[in-house]
């Protein structure tokens, strides 16, 4: 057999693969349309209608994966990458559409149930738990692009039901650690087979345990061959190619459940969430904000960035300054036994976290955008506890017109100024579903309880109650677009709301903003 019959023999193979994975799908898509439409031609002929409609709709949904494959070939760039991605895609879209399915055949049968038992369709409420379980599965088995997704989908309160957001919520969880072989693979990839400590090139020592482990990458401890101890951020090999695919996934599927959501921009969503996955794949431009975050904090005491070892990056590779610290939730935890003197370091360091974030929105125009509790260490320092920050791969850059659209809505909250605020937002690109400036008006209302202070000055707020309300009023009359920007926020709030409600600091939110917004509005 010659090279050229064996690489057809091998495309042929992966072909068949491609092949096998989408018929597999495909069945069980058409099964699930079969089973659907004999369970509604039970229902009588009174209801014949009824099964029409659905029998079209479940032959159509059919005829939709049929062509699925045909679609992806023209969404994944080469025939390589195509041949890699096939059985992926069609695990992806085949599961996608299968939901849609259901939701489509629900929405069908919940009025007939309705017309003729009376009752409210409480079965939608068990599709949503069951499929957001599947896909909450789908996403832990495959990793990669498809969990990153989960993870995005899961801050999107505005858009998902409860019992979706509660579901992919469970994502956010530690994800389970590459294999050493794969951990080798990556720094070959990186420094080729010379990097290791016996080579002593590049590294004095490698810890193989991962300080932290996530679905595109994870970070390792290592000292570099001049006995420096630094952090080195690893992509998940292959990761660029699974992302690929999963993408392309996302971009067939969309088009397919673009009825079920008529109120949601899927294609802007879709290209927000395509965004967001690609730009945490990007290495460099992560180092390039950890060094404007450097920067921006040069002359911070209590505000630690760790530096970016240029000379020992590689492909795939970031490797960063160690920063030894304890991580700040076991941080909070350990305050509580400590007394007054937890209290205060407590408060110390929510003040720290606060500040930065408003000092990173009014003054640097740097922000950034994954709050997770791990990604900060608390390092002692001779004044009390400082904040270090960890992972850059999602810092947004905010435009001089950004800065003065928030430091305008900084100074409104301090004014409890409700009617400048609702005209900010609609400045700055939040539209009601029906144009109505009232409802603008009542987001600006409810915005502003969450930065409601005691008589004494200190927060004391639910945010959680906070955001359901937030939630059910965007849902009731609908602000129907929200800038990508602010839903960035809006998820870091939430999450550092989560943390003010549980260990409930002392601290006043306009003595924490002032100076930024002094700064700010003397600069702008």
């Amino acid at each position: 057999m010659t090279a050229d019959d064996g690489a057809r023999a091998r495309a042929d193979s992966w072909d068949r693969i491609g092949a096998d994975a989408l018929a597999d799908g495909t069945g069980r898509i058409a099964e699930l349309a079969g089973v659907a439409t004999a369970l509604v031609r039970n229902l009588g002929s009174h209801v014949q209608a009824l099964v029409e409609d659905v029998t079209d709709d479940s032959l159509e949904v059919a005829r939709e994966a049929e062509a699925l494959f045909e679609l992806a070939r023209d969404q994944v760039d080469g025939a390589r990458e195509l041949v890699r991605a096939a059985p992926r895609v069609a695990r992806v879209v085949g599961e996608g559409v299968a939901i849609a399915a259901r939701y489509r055949i629900q929405g069908a049968l919940g009025g007939a149930r309705a017309g003729l038992a009376g009752e409210a369709p409480s079965s939608l409420e068990r599709l949503h738990r069951r499929s957001a379980r599947r896909v909450r599965r789908l996403c832990t088995e495959l990793r990669g692009g498809v969990l990153k997704l989960g993870q995005f989908a899961s801050t999107r309160m505005d858009l998902l039901p409860e019992a979706w957001v509660a579901e992919l919520s469970k994502l956010q969880d530690r994800v389970p650690p590459l294999p050493a072989w794969a951990v080798t693979r990556r720094l070959d990839e990186a420094w080729g087979p010379t990097w290791g400590p016996d080579a002593d090139t590049r590294l004095s020592s490698f810890e193989p345990e991962p300080l932290a482990a996530a679905s595109l990458a994870q970070v390792h401890g290592a000292t570099l061959a001049d006995g420096t101890p630094v952090a080195l951020k690893l992509l998940v090999p292959g990761i660029e190619d699974v992302v690929d695919a999963d993408l392309a996934a996302l971009r067939v599927l969309l088009p397919a459940i673009r009825d079920l959501v008529p109120q949601v921009d899927l294609e802007t969503l879709g290209a927000e969430l395509a965004r967001a996955v690609r730009r945490e794949l990007d290495l460099e431009a992560e180092a390039e904000a950890a060094e404007a975050m450097g920067r921006a904090f040069a002359g911070d005491p209590d505000v630690i960035v760790p530096r970016v070892h240029h000379e020992a990056c590689g492909r795939g590779v970031l490797v960063l300054e160690r920063i030894e610290g304890e991580r700040l939730l076991d941080f909070l935890d350990g305050c509580r036994a400590r007394g007054e003197a937890g209290a205060r370091d407590r408060d110390r360091i929510f003040e720290i976290l606060i500040r930065s974030l408003c000092e990173q929105i009014l003054v640097h125009g740097l922000f950034q955008g994954d709050p997770h509790p791990g990604n900060f260490l608390v390092v002692p320092g001779t004044d009390g506890p400082r904040l270090a920050l960890l992972d850059f791969g999602c810092v947004e850059r905010y435009d001089a017109t950004l800065q003065r659209q928030y430091a305008g809505l900084a100074t409104a909250i301090l004014a409890r100024d409700e009617v400048r605020m609702a005209a900010l937002f609609a400045e700055m690109g939040f539209r009601s579903r029906d144009e109505d400036p009232s409802a603008l008006r009542s987001y600006a209302e409810m915005f502003m309880e969450a930065f409601r202070e005691e008589g004494g000055g200190a927060l004391a707020f639910d945010h959680r109650a906070h955001i359901e309300r937030v939630v059910e009023l965007t849902r009731a009359n609908p602000i129907a677009e929200v800038p990508p920007h602010f839903v960035l926020l809006g998820r870091v709030f939430a999450t550092v709301g989560g943390l003010l409600l549980h260990y409930r600091p002392q601290i006043r939110l306009a003595g924490v903003l002032r100076p930024s917004l002094a700064t700010a509005l003397r600069t702008g």
